[in-house]
């Protein structure tokens, strides 16, 4: 029995492990990085408007994962998601002031904290990351629906204004967002991208971040 409850203990104190300045400072500034790389990643796609339409998230979060990897790995601590998606959705609220976007970047990031890393050993554990920037990617893209959700024309009409895109555009859009199976097929791409973006950054650890003492 005393040994059951020290146990319990033991795995209380790894989940909820205090965060000191270092782990602070570290989750905002690879956090940062993060979407920077994930911002970068969409610009690449501007070259065509219909790659631009289906691939813009993907390649985000596929070059993106690597560093996902390494904040949730150096940091340790539970909530590290959580920080990284209130980052996000500040970006978002401040490009776009999407401000009804704020409860589901919480709520998103609270979930895969709870189930993918909520102790110190899936915190240390690629695959549980994988898993979890996997999921963050289909929410990501899912996000990036909710604006226009309720309002095609409404959303359509705001884009034109603050953006200056051209009608070639805006029927480009309209050919893959107002089609559930174009959304559907971009919806997966999106996952798998993550998902393989986490399959480099696996590589990465064990080959260049041990290595060079960033872990």
């Amino acid at each position: 029995m005393a040994d059951e409850k020290e146990h319990l203990e033991r795995g209380r104190r790894t989940i909820f492990e205090k965060w000191g300045v270092r782990e602070v400072v570290t989750a905002v500034l690879l956090s940062a990085l993060t979407i920077v790389i994930m911002f970068v990643g969409a610009m690449l796609t501007l070259f065509d408007t219909n790659f631009q339409m289906v691939a813009s998230g993907a390649c985000g979060v596929f070059l993106a994962a690597p560093v996902f990897m390494l904040m949730t790995m150096r940091v340790n601590r539970f909530g590290s998601t959580l920080v990284f998606c209130l980052m996000a959705m500040l970006l978002f609220c401040v490009a776009g002031n999407f401000l009804y976007l704020i409860p589901f970047y919480v709520a998103g990031g609270i979930a895969i904290d709870a189930v993918f890393l909520r102790t110190g050993s899936q915190r240390q554990n690629p695959w549980w990351i994988t898993a979890a920037w996997t999921v963050f990617s289909g929410l990501y893209l899912l996000s990036t629906l909710v604006p226009y959700l309720g309002s095609m024309d409404a959303y359509i009409e705001q884009t034109v204004a603050n953006r200056g895109v051209d009608q070639a555009w805006v029927d480009t859009f309209l050919h893959f967002y107002s089609d559930p199976v174009w959304i559907a097929a971009i919806f997966v791409i999106t996952m798998i991208a993550g998902f393989l973006g986490s399959l480099v950054g696996r590589v990465l650890t064990k080959r260049h971040f041990s290595r060079a003492g960033a872990l």
